[in-house]
């Protein structure tokens, strides 16, 4: 008994004095890899500032690589606000689940239902269209508000249009991107809930996950955190307005709390994370159209087979910034790459840590 005890102890001792090492071994091969693949890449592209957070066998990891603004030689920290541009459409898509999973609305809700105005639409085509269509980007709808032949900001014409719309191909048999879409699916939970858009993410998704940095309107205070976005050739881009549909990609994040998202995405409970909340998420992740062998869609999510591997992505990209978040929801790892340039490349980038880490696992 006596001896039995005794190898417990010693057993359990090693364990303890060898877990340091394991972990200093793998926080090593992480920062080999990105002084392989990124600190070069970032280099030769020309990049001003790049902030990549990285989730890897339970340790998270954070890269930061020039400058938030060149004028004022900001550096880049895990807190600096990028522009996240179409990563915007996964906040919305997650908050589509959430009222799904607490039975307040069923992914099989045509749109109409929730506005008024087009209630009287009964056989046209915007009668067909459903809340995960919208989702999927399988509505049929043109990429931008404008191909409508209204301005961002014209909601109550926009609104009209669609009482007239012909989509070119029947609604639901085809992927096709659509900023307006996502816009859209964001009134319609506005209209759904009674709150708006910014309320809603910060009640249901940024402060249950405790992201401090995230915001639609960055606040004055915090002003100073904010990156500044840059055209090709490093020339200053003016900051992304979305005029009222906020859901085609107007939110604001750092690489820290957008760690703290993808987190929650693979499952991973933190004490104020909501077992809600998590499903709500799993459920954003299911695929729901094909839209070829090894690309399926999500809510929002892109889904990509990667040989055995199932990678969950999503990239967005605006006239000054380019983003990236990607993970293996099995492996339990992932990347996010936050550039202020539109030619950051990040989804290159992205994917290739990406295949890094899996190679290191």
């Amino acid at each position: 008994m006596k001896l039995k005890c005794f190898t417990r102890f010693i057993s359990s001792l090693l364990f303890f004095l060898s877990a340091p090492f394991a972990i200093a071994q793998v926080t090593d091969e992480v920062n080999s890899l990105m002084s392989d693949s990124a600190a070069p890449f970032i280099s030769s592209n020309k990049i001003p500032g790049v902030a990549i957070a990285i989730y890897f066998q339970g340790q998270d990891y954070y890269f930061n690589y020039g400058v938030a603004d060149t004028k004022k030689n900001t550096p880049v920290t895990q807190d600096t606000i990028f522009e996240l541009a179409s990563i915007t459409k996964v906040f919305v898509s997650t908050l589509l689940a959430v009222q799904v999973q607490a039975g307040k609305m069923s992914l099989s809700d045509p749109v109409v239902r929730y506005l008024p105005r087009l209630a009287h639409t009964k056989g046209l085509p915007i009668d067909q269209v459903t809340v995960t269509e919208l989702a999927t980007h399988t509505a049929s709808f043109p990429r931008q508000m404008e191909q409508f032949g209204v301005a961002r900001s014209d909601i109550a014409s926009f609104i009209n249009r669609l009482k007239a719309w012909k989509p070119e191909v029947p609604v639901g048999t085809q992927y096709k991107y659509s900023n307006i879409g996502f816009g859209f699916l964001g009134l319609v939970l506005e209209r759904a809930t009674g709150v708006s858009l910014p309320v809603l993410v910060q009640q249901k998704i940024t402060t249950p996950l405790a992201m401090q940095n995230t915001y639609f309107d960055v606040p004055q205070d915090k002003s100073f955190m904010a990156a500044q976005g840059y055209r090709p050739n490093n020339i200053m881009a003016p900051p992304y307005v979305a005029a009222n549909l906020l859901g085609g990609g107007a939110l604001r994040s750092s690489s820290a709390d957008l760690l703290l998202f993808m987190k929650a995405n693979l499952g991973i409970k933190t004490a104020r994370t909501s077992p809600a909340l998590l499903s709500a998420m799993q459920l954003a992740q299911q695929p729901y159209f094909e839209v070829k062998p090894k690309f399926a869609m999500g809510l929002g999510w892109q889904r990509i087979k990667r040989g055995k591997e199932l990678l969950i992505t999503k990239n967005g990209r605006n006239q000054g910034f380019n983003t990236f978040i990607g993970f293996s929801p099995e492996r339990k790892l992932g990347v996010v790459v936050l550039t202020n340039n539109t030619h950051g490349k990040a989804s290159l980038l992205g994917n290739k840590i990406l295949n890094g880490l899996l190679a290191l696992q």
